[in-house]
């Protein structure tokens, strides 16, 4: 690892915990050794393991790195070694056990599995990835804006950002502007009251999408 890897992996993992969105660190292991492993990786959680536990954790990264490195791309799978409060709270059904858990199996939808493993690829090969992505969370499939983030050969971040309500809310206003074109456009042909009554329950969705987010507001600024 160079020298600017190695500092940058460091920083973020000090800042890791301190991100309002859902981040995972995951280390990329073939299936046989993430069986071994796994128990090993769990006793090195950061949430509830002092400092030499880390350092017991970095040094059996090093022993998986060789053996992980000879396995084909496809038979290895993140396993995640370190995750923040919002991606435990978003994607673990008891908000704690995520440590030593396959990334993918944990929030990747079945039909997505194959994008997944491309986005792996990619960070094996020390390529980032951008892109919109469906996972599963414990309040079913949403859509993230999702950024990997590679470390090393064998190690990577993930940052999950929930835009379901946006893309939601851009959908409403997609039909809200076809309606009134319709509606100005061909006035004649168009049905007008039932036309307007649908932009009506579109703009009350639009305005129950913002008294929730001025809720939400307002919950954090009395905190």
């Amino acid at each position: 690892m160079s020298t600017d890897t190695q500092q940058f992996t460091t920083q973020f993992g000090q800042v890791l915990h301190h991100i309002d969105d859902a981040v995972v660190e995951f280390e990329l292991v073939d299936g046989e050794e993430h069986s071994s492993s796994s128990n090993r990786t769990q006793s090195g959680d950061r949430y509830e393991q002092s400092s030499s536990s880390s350092r017991m954790q970095s040094d059996d990264r090093e022993e998986r790195s060789s053996s992980s490195s000879r396995a084909k791309p496809d038979d290895r799978e993140p396993i995640i070694v370190d995750a923040n409060h919002a991606f435990r709270d978003i994607f673990s059904p008891d908000m704690k056990r995520v440590i030593g858990l396959s990334l993918n199996e944990l929030i990747v939808p079945a039909d997505k599995q194959e994008e997944a493993t491309q986005f792996d690829q990619r960070t094996s090969d020390g390529r980032s990835n951008v892109a919109f992505v469906e996972r599963t969370t414990t309040d079913g499939e949403r859509t993230f804006l999702y950024r990997g983030i590679p470390a090393d050969g064998d190690r990577g971040y993930a940052i999950y950002t929930d835009v379901t309500d946006q893309l939601q809310r851009q959908d409403i206003l997609t039909e809200i502007i076809a309606l009134s074109t319709e509606l100005s456009d061909h006035p004649e042909e168009t049905d007008v009251e039932s036309t307007a009554a649908a932009i009506a329950e579109r703009a009350q969705q639009l305005t129950a999408f913002s008294d929730l987010d001025g809720s939400v507001d307002g919950g954090q600024g009395d905190e």
